[in-house]
């Protein structure tokens, strides 16, 4: 999610709106309550198993809230066997509980991505527990907010650490510990269309999402020819419980920040999970170090207002 692509009048609401999302990694989303305001016009999400992760074995970092909520129990629904890996243990178990009455298989493991050594014992609890990793998906994140000028080295360092060191290692341990033997491995990192661009009072979260993007890039060539496949998502805006939060608040912001999208509302972490699913899957076989947008057009947009006066209703 990109300020620079906002009109200037909404680029100090964009700034309020995105501070509120510093905790959303660990928050609960609200399906119900996504489709019913703020993602109002989105496709329904299918339910249908079409199991193109039939036999898959998958790691998912952040799994307990969000992006990485809606990813596990899509990976889960088709026929993938699902590690969720997350901090917080009562969001994860939560996960792992309604994968398994849905009929799937996972395994909970504690994972604090700012910790290299849990970032290796997933993989290995990976291994132990299904025999093999096919597919890691990199989800966590923790920002730190502030002026270039005013941030303090423990914040950027936090967020470089968990959002783009952990990232790169956990790449590498599913790389040497199982891929690279396997001759075989897709790798999906989310990013962020903030890796496309910069944003207000965002400089680490812009920094790590850049790179995750440049180390999407060079993952892909160093192991295209090893099986490997290395790719991005980069998600604009989406619906999160501090998100609706902040529309029961003060709906005036939402109101604006949906106006700024040329498809005039949020996402739903579930659309992203199909662009996720998607690069996971073997129908993606040709495609490596390449990033995927998902935010509505927002990118896409200049931020300039039309010179005839006229918006996307016409």
């Amino acid at each position: 999610m990109s300020a620079s692509h906002l009109p200037i009048a909404s680029q100090a609401l964009f700034a309020c709106f995105r501070r509120s999302l510093c905790g959303a990694i660990l928050c609960r989303p609200s399906y119900k309550t996504c489709a019913d305001s703020a993602t109002q016009g989105a496709a329904p999400i299918a339910g249908e198993r079409t199991m193109r992760l039939r036999d898959k074995v998958s790691v998912i970092t952040g799994a307990g809230s969000g992006i990485g909520e809606a990813t596990a129990k899509t990976f889960a629904r088709e026929g993938a066997a699902v590690v969720v890996a997350e901090i917080n243990e009562e969001s994860g178990n939560r996960v792992v509980s309604e994968i398994r009455k849905a009929g799937g298989t996972a395994e909970f493991i504690r994972v604090d991505a700012g910790n290299l050594k849990d970032i290796e014992a997933m993989v290995k609890f990976a291994k132990n527990k299904f025999g093999r990793l096919d597919i890691l998906h990199n989800n966590a994140i923790t920002i730190d907010t502030g002026r270039i000028a005013e941030m303090t080295i423990e914040g950027w360092q936090r967020t470089i650490n968990v959002g783009l060191t952990a990232y790169w290692y956990g790449i590498k341990v599913a790389i040497e510990q199982a891929m690279l033997a396997q001759k075989k491995g897709a790798i999906v990192s989310t990013a962020s269309v903030s890796g496309l661009a910069g944003d207000y009072t965002l400089g680490a979260y812009n920094a790590v999402k850049h790179g995750v993007v440049a180390l999407t890039k060079a993952t892909g060539i160093e192991y295209a020819r090893k099986g490997i496949r290395c790719n991005a998502v980069c998600p604009g805006p989406i619906a999160t419980p501090p998100l609706l939060n902040i529309e029961k608040q003060r709906p005036d912001i939402i109101a604006r920040i949906r106006e700024a999208i040329p498809m005039g509302r949020l996402g739903d972490p579930n659309e992203v999970a199909n662009v996720v699913l998607f690069l996971a899957s073997d129908e993606a076989s040709f495609v490596t170090g390449a990033f995927f947008v998902v935010d509505g057009g927002l990118w896409a947009h200049s931020g300039m207002p039309s010179l005839s006066g006229e918006g996307p209703d016409w």
